[in-house]
């Protein structure tokens, strides 16, 4: 019996029913309260490891982010929705969902993917700026931050990646300002600029998206 039931645990570890999204609660180190919801890959596998993105969500429900929520056939990245989109002072939040993961997961390097979008671009980009140390990568989908160059140049240890519309007006002069910026100094970016798209970016929802977050992976 204790050998039946050791083997239908590794089987919930390891199977799709750990796939379904998941609202976690953790705390900060002072004991204030993050809640986060936790996508994992479809077949998880408790002895890989496997790269994290976080975007900012209001957490109002299960299905996340809209770039991913409908994602059904992701097998290769642990997706994270946070409300990260208040900036700097989710610096401790972002810590405590770290840990979190390190003590359940094996996270490649030890750090976050961030990406966000319109108008929490700005917000998230300045945490990133506060905590280089946590990310691997931040994209913006699209982007619009104003910056010193002091904090702007925090970002040279964490590869940056704009994508927008064409058709976006605004935005595709605010993401070809931020590049032109980040080239100056010296922070590694690349821009990527769709014909025929809005705002929203629906070509790139699910595996497009990952597929250019790979190209960020250490």
């Amino acid at each position: 019996m204790k050998t039946i039931i050791y083997t239908l645990m590794i089987f919930l570890m390891g199977g799709n029913v750990m796939a379904q999204p998941e609202l976690i609660t953790t705390k900060t180190e002072s004991g204030k309260k993050v809640q986060f919801i936790l996508h994992l890959p479809k077949s998880y596998d408790a002895s890989k490891e496997y790269p994290v993105v976080i975007g900012p969500s209001e957490l109002e429900n299960l299905e996340g982010s809209y770039y991913w929520k409908d994602f059904k056939s992701n097998d290769s990245w642990i997706l994270i929705d946070a409300p990260i989109y208040l900036g700097t002072g989710q610096k401790q939040a972002v810590i405590a969902i770290r840990s979190y993961l390190q003590k359940n997961y094996s996270i490649e390097g030890d750090k976050f993917h961030a990406v966000c979008f319109s108008a929490n671009s700005s917000p998230v980009f300045k945490l990133v700026m506060a905590a280089p140390e946590l990310f691997h990568s931040v994209t913006g989908m699209p982007a619009s931050v104003s910056a010193s160059e002091e904090n702007f140049k925090k970002l040279k240890d964490v590869k940056v990646q704009l994508l927008v519309g064409a058709d976006d007006g605004y935005w595709v002069r605010s993401s070809q300002s931020l590049q032109s910026k980040f080239e100056k100094l010296g922070v590694e970016s690349n821009l990527e600029i769709f014909p025929g798209i809005g705002h929203f970016l629906l070509n790139v929802k699910g595996q497009p998206l990952m597929d250019r977050l790979n190209l960020l992976r250490p």
